[in-house]
């Protein structure tokens, strides 16, 4: 019997002050067979030929799933515009 692929979830959020909870989030997601996608445990795709917001935009297209967590904190910004790169990845998945 052939197995099946796992599906891709990209876990946006930001990480300060809340990495027990993506911790439990990414543990959970594993154990029901997710191939978790996520910046706090260093699993999101990376290409050496791109920049970090185009790796994270690039990871937003290619997944199966996206789950955008919004909290307090509003991340990095690397951008001109002010935006942070979780807030554009939320932008883009929607």
């Amino acid at each position: 019997m052939k197995q099946k692929e796992k599906l891709a979830i990209m876990v946006s959020s930001t990480i300060y002050g809340v990495e027990e909870l993506l911790e439990r989030i990414y543990s959970l997601l594993t154990a029901y067979g997710y191939d978790v996608w996520m910046s706090h445990k260093g699993t999101v795709p990376v290409f050496s030929n791109k920049t970090t917001i185009d790796n994270c935009i690039a990871a937003v297209n290619s997944c199966d799933l996206f789950l955008g967590l919004i909290n307090p904190n509003y991340g990095s910004v690397n951008d001109d515009e002010g935006i942070s790169i979780t807030h554009q990845e939320l932008r883009k998945a929607i």
